[in-house]
């Protein structure tokens, strides 16, 4: 492509067609995105819940009466005329909507015959909350709800179900909506590019912005809405065949069943099974429940209290990548608004900004995040903010830089002869064309990250347990290194790739972003 060809593209569109000439370079950001992608996807990979199912579910019938009774039973009675204070009535809505939602589940469990009975039962509830006598009538209401639906001969009705699914929160919608989003860019870009073909044009920057941003965010706001978030005990793997015997009272009776490919949760042990050797270099027995009719193998083998260690390695990368991505987004934007403030404005603000970088250069990073979460305590949230809290400095100095440098360039003189505000030049003019070496520091900072975060888990002061990461694996094998070596092999191998890949990927894009290499190549 000529020289004048490069004036109609964006700066973004430049570096990305040098980064995709480095082919070591793009192999690794497409592990980086494997890898992301699993553990997002890592409930619909690894859990001890079925993916679906046909059949029945006597348990979680059994809890929705029990539920149902128990909520009937805090109802207030209000007699006619007596005035009620707002904090009884929205005690009243809460329960009254924890009563809808038990009725609405047993009712996709009965035959069709039992719900008008059952619509009654809550009209007699209704009317029982407003009468005199009203406690004693919810009294038998109570008694009368378990006579009829309490025992274990209840005839219900097979329906299809998706355990996994119904677990999943908010957040997770996001992340699996935006990775969808991340898997079909090639598409949907195009797409995008041949309804708005001007590549500088403002509403297709807004677009992929909506794609990228608001669309996953809406998915996550209407699942939060209209799934409700409930505790699912039912122990599914005590399931049985429709075609057995005891199948009239059996906690889950399965017609049809997919698991996950890892038919195990994170905290599913087995001391029987403690320190299995993986079934990819050995070939132990398939384990079977207690009923004898779910098989299932360890492909990395156990841990210490038999645990899965493939199942607590695809979610320990949930904790380990999202520590280094979210770390990263803290310090890159303090670093950016520090740094922009004191290399435009300079003088009395960037003499004191360049002392407070230079005092806290002077503390060596990884002790003083060992000092801090000593301190504030070790979890995920204190984690990223105290890798964020203290990386930021890198970041600061290199925006001051290119602050520096750009300041006084001719676009920023025209600005300031326009009028335009401080603010204005700064995060619309200046700050677009100084973001390059940002992006690449940033790409760095995410493999530093993930490395500090595997130490602190090493160390015993990272995430708590029973929340797997690599690093915490890492740490649960050192004791183990001749029993079961490999708890070391696998959580370090997935340490080792993830940084080499995010340090090729950093400097494919230094290259890609310096203008006197990009003929190099």
């Amino acid at each position: 492509m000529t020289q004048d060809a490069n004036v109609n593209q964006s700066q973004a569109a430049i570096i990305w067609r040098q980064f995709r000439k480095r082919k070591l370079a793009v192999m690794c950001a497409g592990i980086i995105v494997a890898l992301m992608t699993v553990s997002i996807w890592a409930p619909f990979l690894a859990h001890d819940r079925p993916l679906y199912f046909f059949g029945t579910n006597r348990f979680e019938f059994r809890e929705a009466v029990r539920t149902l009774r128990e909520v009937v039973g805090r109802l207030p009675v209000t007699t006619p005329g007596a005035s009620t204070s707002p904090a009884d009535e929205k005690t009243t809505a809460t329960l009254w909507k924890s009563i809808v939602l038990q009725v609405r589940l047993l009712k996709t469990a009965l035959p069709a015959d039992r719900h008008t009975w059952l619509d009654q039962w809550v009209a007699d509830v209704r009317a029982a909350q407003t009468e005199a006598t009203g406690a004693a009538k919810l009294k038998d209401l109570q008694r009368t709800l378990r006579k009829e639906l309490g025992g274990n001969d209840v005839p219900l009705v097979s329906k299809a179900s998706y355990p996994v699914l119904a677990s999943l929160t908010w957040s997770d919608v996001f992340f699996l909506t935006w990775n969808l989003v991340l898997l079909s860019a090639p598409v949907w870009t195009r797409v995008v590019g041949r309804v708005i073909p001007a590549e500088r044009d403002r509403r297709r920057w807004w677009t992929e912005f909506a794609v990228w941003w608001i669309v996953p965010g809406l998915a996550a706001a209407v699942w939060w809405m209209v799934v409700p978030s409930r505790i699912d005990r039912t122990p599914y793997k005590t399931g049985v065949l429709a075609a057995e015997t005891d199948a009239a009272t059996a906690t889950v009776t399965y017609e049809t069943v997919m698991w996950p490919p890892v038919p195990y949760s994170i905290d599913d042990d087995n001391l029987a099974w403690k320190n299995a050797p993986p079934a990819l270099f050995s070939d132990p027995p398939a384990e079977r429940s207690p009923l004898g009719k779910w098989d299932g193998a360890h492909w990395l083998g156990t841990d210490e209290l038999g645990r899965d260690v493939l199942c607590r390695m695809l979610w320990g990368g949930r904790v380990s990548l999202s520590v280094g991505i979210v770390a990263v987004v803290i310090y890159v934007v303090i670093g950016i608004v520090v740094g922009a403030l004191a290399g435009y404005y300079r003088g009395i603000i960037d003499l004191l900004v360049s002392r407070v970088i230079e005092v806290v250069i002077c503390f060596p990073a990884f002790f003083l995040i060992l000092t801090i979460v000593a301190f504030v305590g070790p979890n995920l949230f204190n984690i990223m903010i105290v890798i964020g809290l203290t990386g930021w400095t890198g970041i600061a100095r290199l925006v001051r830089g290119e602050f520096l440098r750009l300041v006084d360039q001719e676009f920023v003189l025209a600005g300031k002869a326009l009028g335009y505000s401080p603010s204005r030049l700064i995060f619309r003019h200046v700050l677009p064309n100084a973001m390059a070496p940002v992006l690449v520091s940033a790409t760095f900072g995410v493999a530093g990250a993930i490395l500090t975060e595997s130490a602190l888990s090493f160390l015993g002061l990272g995430i708590s347990v029973p929340t797997p990461s690599w690093g915490g694996i890492l740490s649960s094998g050192r004791d183990a290194i001749f029993r079961a070596p490999w708890m070391i092999w696998f959580p370090g191998l997935a340490i080792f790739i993830t940084i080499t890949s995010y340090n090729l990927v950093g400097e494919a894009l230094r290259d890609a972003s310096d203008p006197r290499l990009r003929g190099s190549r």
